[in-house]
């Protein structure tokens, strides 16, 4: 069976990102990407819930 061409335009999301991946022989320019530092945000909202509730698991381990 012989292999259909599909247009760029024609291809889902996916076909896409993987006929564009380094491991098809696309070029790959990720290692020379500008470096920029970034940290995770603090005092979130779901932090400070977490941290005010009791862990579930030590009250019932207590409680046998």
């Amino acid at each position: 069976m012989k292999p259909q061409r599909i247009s760029r335009e024609q291809m889902t999301f996916w076909q896409l990102v993987f006929s564009q991946s380094k491991a098809n022989g696309a070029p790959y320019n990720g290692e020379t990407l500008p470096v920029h530092p970034w940290n995770w945000p603090a005092d979130t909202y779901l932090e400070r819930k977490l941290s005010s509730r009791p862990i579930v698991r030590e009250r019932s381990l207590a409680s046998n």
